[in-house]
């Protein structure tokens, strides 16, 4: 079941997001995605936030923000779900693409992006902090119209 993401609700989502990532956003970042022209939701398995995500829409362009599955419900398909229902918003909001960027470390989120016909657009040299540098991201775009 997906649920909007509030002020009022918030704090599991953030939760997670600060252990689904190396180097998480500060919780004032991640409140402030709480608003539009963000949208966001967290998906919930018995009750209990299991994943979420947070888009951006700017004019006919979405973005998808940040997006993470609890570690112990990895691999059970709940990222898809999850990629699944951004793109639905997206399509709900009129959005004519969606972008997004993702570690070039990151093969499982690469392999699920491709698969819904995410295409390389370009990379970001020594985008991301990483534990011995920086790393690569890549930007990558799905056309929905």
């Amino acid at each position: 079941m997906f649920q909007t993401i509030t002020l009022e609700n918030y704090s599991d989502a953030f939760l997670l997001q600060e252990t689904c990532h190396q180097f998480p956003w500060s919780e004032k970042v991640f409140v402030d995605c709480l608003t539009e022209p963000y949208f966001c939701e967290h998906l919930l398995v018995d009750g209990k936030v299991t994943g979420y995500y947070v888009g951006l829409l700017a004019a006919v362009e979405a973005t998808l923000m940040d997006i993470g599955i609890a570690e112990q419900a990895r691999g059970q398909g709940h990222g898809r779900k999850l990629l699944e229902r951004f793109i639905e918003q997206c399509e709900s909001r009129k959005a004519l693409d969606c972008w997004l960027e993702v570690r070039a470390s990151n093969a499982a989120a690469l392999h699920l992006y491709r698969s819904y016909e995410f295409e390389l657009i370009e990379t970001r040299k020594n985008y991301y902090p990483a534990d011995s540098g920086r790393e690569d991201a890549l930007i990558m775009k799905k056309i929905l119209a």
